[in-house]
């Protein structure tokens, strides 16, 4: 858990909200890390974005891990360029190995907080998205300067995308969720 100390302090806070519907406390980071891609044919200026976040919830001392993926554009889809089909797939290239992440839409991924958005954009998003993963995989991902990833169906059919901004960090999120973790792992070990 230590890749995530070599970051950066920017954005260095973690959002914890309490969602009375279902009981769970929700951690996130400050803000997403954002991704863009250009379509020139359609427009030099107007983009497709694919924000990604870590989110913890965390129902009575059971946490789960996901990745938030927000879909959007500002390309005038359906009219001026054609409709992008909802992507299943994330690929992203950590340390020299492709991860590949199994994307569900957040509402499945998380029922009881489907109403719930995760992360403030700029962009509105038009598809929110998750996937199950670990805290070990949320600071590989953290740790490495993701330039690019690649977003699709699991069919082959996907497209690339390149760090728009590189402010964003986890560092935050991540030093809240390991505290957390390690006082969990102090209280059982007391026991």
């Amino acid at each position: 858990m230590s890749l995530f100390g070599c970051h950066g302090t920017v954005n260095q806070r973690a959002n914890e909200r309490f969602d009375r519907t279902s009981g769970m406390t929700v951690l996130t980071a400050n803000a997403p890390m954002v991704f863009a891609r250009t379509e020139g044919r359609y427009s030099i200026s107007a983009r497709d974005y694919v924000y990604l976040g870590p989110i913890e919830t965390n129902r009575q001392g059971t946490r789960d891990y996901y990745l938030w993926v927000g879909v959007a554009t500002t390309l005038d889809r359906g009219y001026l360029a054609p409709d992008g089909e909802v992507p299943d797939v994330i690929f992203v290239d950590v340390q020299g190995e492709l991860m590949e992440f199994n994307l569900k839409p957040w509402s499945e991924r998380a029922p009881n907080l489907q109403s719930m958005r995760p992360y403030s954009t700029a962009v509105d998003v038009q598809t929110q998205l998750a996937a199950r993963v670990s805290l070990h995989q949320l600071a590989l991902l953290s740790s490495e300067a993701l330039d690019t990833l690649r977003i699709g169906r699991s069919d082959g059919n996907t497209r690339l995308y390149r760090r728009w901004q590189d402010e964003q960090s986890w560092n935050g999120f991540l030093r809240e969720t390991v505290a957390s973790e390690s006082v969990v792992t102090d209280v059982t070990r007391t026991r």
